[in-house]
């Protein structure tokens, strides 16, 4: 604690929404912050990331697929072999953006 890290956009995979901070996702290392979901997806470029659940934005170059998990409900695989759930809205976004 007590330290502040320059985290390059482009080193992002994914970020997770969790109780009331965040964890960034890059390769085997995660960083915490405390901020919302909603307030970090507006500072990110949208071309490159996409909210595709509540609580989670995804870096749209990591996707390598989408799965039909269940009825109207998906899960994005990303090129380290993660799976993220995807809402319905999610893959709506997720379809505009791709």
């Amino acid at each position: 604690e007590g330290h502040v890290h320059v985290l390059p956009v482009a080193r992002i995979d994914f970020v997770e929404a969790r109780d009331d901070y965040l964890v960034f996702h890059c390769g085997k290392t995660t960083h915490r912050k405390q901020q919302t979901l909603g307030d970090l997806e507006k500072r990110l470029d949208p071309r490159h990331f996409v909210r595709i659940h509540r609580s989670f934005v995804l870096a749209l170059d990591r996707l390598v697929g989408l799965d039909l998990y269940a009825k109207d409900s998906w899960i994005a695989r990303l090129a380290d072999g993660t799976k993220l759930p995807v809402s319905r809205a999610g893959h709506d976004r997720l379809r505009d953006a791709l």
